[in-house]
This record gives C-alpha cells, sequence and structure tokens, in this order.
C-alpha cells in the first residue's frame, strides 16, 4: 500500500489512534491466544506459533508507541492495519469491535 492510500485508510483528521485503541486491541487478540497457551496438552509447533503471534502483537505494540513519539502517522495507521487484519480472523466473535474493521471492505 502507497503512502497515499494508508492516510486515505486512516481516521477522520483530528481523530488519533491512541494507546488505549492499541491496548483494546491488544487485550482482544490476547484474550484469543491465552487459553490456547494454558491448555494442555498442547503441541509443540501450535505452541511456537501462538507464541509467535504473541510475539508480533507486542512487537507491533512498541512500534505505535514509537511512531507516536515521533508523531509518525503513517507508522501508526501501516500497525494498526496489522492488528486489525490479524485481529479481523475473530470478526464473528462477539468482542470484536466493528470499529476495528477497515473501510475497504
Amino acid at each position: 500500500m502507497g503512502e497515499d492510500q494508508w492516510a486515505e485508510e486512516a481516521r477522520e483528521p483530528g481523530e488519533e489512534y491512541t494507546e488505549e485503541d492499541f491496548a483494546a486491541l491488544a487485550r482482544f487478540l490476547f484474550s484469543r491466544t491465552d487459553p490456547l497457551m494454558l491448555a494442555w496438552p498442547i503441541e509443540d509447533a501450535t505452541d511456537k506459533a501462538i507464541q509467535a503471534l504473541n510475539d508480533v502483537v507486542r512487537v507491533l505494540l512498541g512500534q505505535a508507541r514509537v511512531f507516536r513519539d515521533w508523531e509518525n502517522h503513517t507508522g501508526l495507521v501501516s500497525v494498526w492495519d496489522a492488528l486489525v487484519t490479524t485481529a479481523a480472523q475473530w470478526k464473528d466473535h462477539a468482542d470484536f469491535d466493528q470499529a476495528w474493521a477497515l473501510d475497504d471492505a
């Protein structure tokens, strides 16, 4: 996606992606994966995949903080899109916030 396309998918002017927005999305993702991590027995490959997903979410949250500090809105939109794309795997879940859905649907 080009930078102009990211800007088109961003929130309305004046609307910022807040720390709480990212935290809510991360909580949703972790609440999907944590029960799987705690279930026993679990196959080694499955455990690795779930742990990798959790690690990616943590890294993306860190990137969002840095992009916010740098006032890099394009970077924030990119991270938001990555998290929403991941969360969309559970778009039919009752806790999925439809406000997270991308406008390009």
